[in-house]
């Protein structure tokens, strides 16, 4: 009797372990094959962009509409410069002003990421900066570039990707 128990009891876990795995197996799959669709429609933007006139701070997002579960967020990077409306007038425009953020954060399945990047200006910039928004207050847009650093599971094999976009937005004043 104690024989036959020891067997279904063998038998039972095995069974239980085989549907567990297929189950594991299966969702895995599934998960995978949302991979690479999921890959273009990755999404990223700025929504603002605001100084005090010693630093200029962005709000940056990211996000995955997707199914996917298995992406995170390594560094954002922005890149900066100025221009006033209706003027050839710039400034960093030859070295924009550039701020790198770890973000080191998961980007599950139909979320979004948001962040506040911030550039501090040295006192000699605050200076040319501030000089330049007294001079064309109200009509200075800023060019930003994101540059976004997405890890999955492949980096090991084929690097990471990097996600970029460039907009034009207009300074606020904070």
């Amino acid at each position: 009797m104690m024989r036959r128990d020891r067997g279904f009891v063998i038998a039972a876990s095995f069974i239980l372990l085989s549907i567990g795995s297929a189950v594991y197996l299966t969702v895995v799959t599934v998960n995978y094959l949302n991979y690479y669709p999921a890959l273009g429609q990755i999404y990223l933007r700025v929504d603002s962009v605001y100084t005090n006139n010693s630093r200029v701070d962005s709000r940056v997002i990211v996000g995955n509409p997707t199914d996917y579960a298995g992406f995170r967020l390594g560094d954002v990077i922005v890149s900066m410069s100025f221009h006033a409306n209706d003027s050839n007038a710039t400034i960093f425009g030859g070295v924009p002003l550039k701020q790198t953020e770890a973000v080191r954060e998961q980007l599950g399945p139909h979320s979004v990421v948001s962040r506040d990047v911030v550039v501090q200006l040295s006192p000699e910039d605050a200076s040319s900066f501030a000089s330049f928004n007294r001079s064309y207050a109200g009509r200075v847009t800023a060019k930003v570039v994101l540059t976004v650093e997405l890890i999955t599971f492949l980096n090991t094999a084929i690097g990471l990707d990097y996600y970029m976009a460039t907009q034009d937005l207009p300074l606020s004043s904070s």
